[in-house]
Formats: structure tokens, C-alpha cells, sequence
């Protein structure tokens, strides 16, 4: 399993995990399209609506700003919301064949602005928020968001797949490196304290310690604090929100030990996403 990528990797796996979407949702029935995602509030047609929006607003195209009546949107629920819905709101009159054909538009017009581009990973690029990050961030953010917003697809549409490949692999290392925060910021241990991170159908594992600065980092071992054995399905799934903590049903898959206290603020601080 990769954790880190060159330039030509992470324009592969941006790129990958659009098409993988364009793949998938060309095929889906009419009742598919409309079908309800673990992405609150999105059906399968405004998650592919999202897509679009992203890449062609980091395409350089202007957005809309014609805003919804925001009280019929209950799962918009901060300004970053807001600016998101309005990529989905503008495009949730179109037809299925209208955003695919746009889908597959924005990947060949992606493909040759990044093959274009000679900039190292360190240049500054439009981020999807609109201020400048680096192009690493950018294609690692679009990778991992693209991806994670197929396996929303995939759930909805019951099709599971998707979990090998360069996108699977960056999404992947965006969470992994995401545990450091999960265990020290949000599930605020005791100095010292060190959660262990068994992936168990990777057969791969971290291990995270809160140093004494207050800052929770790696380290190569250590007797752990708390243990968390957990499939990747699982992982990500409530890394990214889409699985309560309290849900019999992912409560039953998982293996935890530790304090009760401290293991109940780690399960409930995994989520990362927005």
C-alpha cells in the first residue's frame, strides 16, 4: 500500500477516480440515479452534480451564486455547505445524460490542464474553496473526495467496489494521516497515552502517541493505550461520517479496548470530513 506519490500519481488518481465515477454512473436507471446516498441530504444525481461543480470551477469556470431557499436544505448546516450546495442546487434541474456528458467533458478538459501543467508539487494552485493551496493538496483532496463520493454511490446503488487502485491508495493515506488529530485533538488521552490502529483486512497497523507538547505523532510501537481493530470498509465509513458511532451494527464489527471513557471519545472524534 503506497503513502506517498509523485506528481504523476496523484494527476493519475484524480483523474482515475472521475472516470471510475463516469463509468459508474453511466449504466444506473432512473430510480438509481435518484437514489439516496449515505452523504446526508445527496441523492446519487447531486453527488455527480458536486463532482462537476469542483472540477469546473477549479477548470476556472465561474460558479453560480443563485442561492436556495436554505430552509428546505437541513443538512447545510455551515458556510462551507452552503458554498457546495450551490454547484448542486444549479445543476439539479439537469437530466442523467446532461451531467454525465458534463462529467466526462470536465475529465478531458482536467487531463489536458494538468498534463499541461509544469509546476512541481510545492506550485500554487486555485483550491476548491477558491484561495490558493499547493497542487499536492489540490489533487490529493480531489482524489480523496472523489473517491470516497463513488463508495457513497456504490453503497446507494448497492455495487460495492473501488477499494484498490491509486484513488483507493490516496484516499486511504489522506485518513491514515488524519489519525494523528483523531487521537490527540479530538479524543483528548493523557500525555503519553498511544492508540493502535489494526486494519485488519490490510493487514497493516499504526501506531499514534500523544507526546508531551501536546501534539500526537506516529512512533514505530509502543503497548497502546487503546487498541482498535477495524476492516478499512469500516474505517472509512466513519472517518467520513457515513456510519454512526452508536450503530449495533459497525459497534458489532469493531474490536476496541481500553478505557471506556477514552475509547468512547475515540470512536466518537473519527470523523474528519466536513
Amino acid at each position: 500500500m503506497k503513502d506517498t506519490f509523485t506528481k504523476a500519481d496523484l494527476v493519475e488518481a484524480s483523474l482515475a477516480a472521475l472516470t471510475q465515477v463516469a463509468e459508474l454512473v453511466t449504466p444506473l436507471t432512473a430510480a438509481q440515479w435518484e437514489s439516496e446516498t449515505p452523504c446526508p441530504g445527496w441523492r446519487v444525481a447531486d453527488v455527480v452534480a458536486h463532482l462537476a461543480d469542483f472540477e469546473s470551477f477549479l477548470s476556472g469556470t465561474p460558479r453560480s451564486t443563485h442561492e436556495p431557499d436554505w430552509t428546505t436544505l437541513p443538512h447545510v448546516v455551515s458556510d462551507a455547505g452552503k458554498f457546495i450546495e450551490l454547484g448542486v442546487y444549479a445543476r439539479r434541474e439537469s437530466t442523467k445524460s446532461e451531467q454525465v456528458a458534463e462529467l466526462r467533458e470536465l475529465i478531458a478538459l482536467r487531463r489536458a490542464i494538468l498534463n499541461a501543467d509544469t509546476g512541481d508539487l510545492a506550485s500554487q494552485v486555485r483550491g476548491p474553496f477558491g484561495a490558493p493551496i499547493t497542487l499536492e493538496r489540490a489533487l490529493t483532496m480531489r482524489a480523496f473526495d472523489t473517491w470516497v463520493h463513488e463508495q457513497d454511490i456504490r453503497d446507494a446503488i448497492d455495487q460495492p467496489g473501488g477499494w484498490s487502485g491509486l484513488p483507493f491508495e490516496v484516499a486511504l493515506s489522506v485518513l491514515i494521516s488524519a489519525l494523528p488529530v483523531v487521537w490527540g485533538k479530538n479524543s483528548r488521552p493523557p500525555i503519553g497515552a498511544v492508540l493502535n490502529v489494526v486494519i485488519i483486512d490490510l493487514a497493516s497497523e499504526v501506531f499514534i502517541r500523544l507526546d508531551d507538547d501536546g501534539r500526537a505523532r506516529f512512533i514505530a510501537s509502543a503497548e497502546p493505550t487503546v487498541q482498535l481493530s477495524i476492516s478499512v470498509k469500516d474505517l472509512v465509513h466513519r472517518m467520513c461520517g457515513r456510519v454512526a458511532a452508536d450503530d449495533p451494527n459497525f459497534v458489532a464489527r469493531i474490536e476496541v479496548s481500553g478505557s471506556d471513557d477514552l475509547v468512547h471519545r475515540l470512536i466518537n472524534g473519527m470523523v474528519v470530513t466536513p
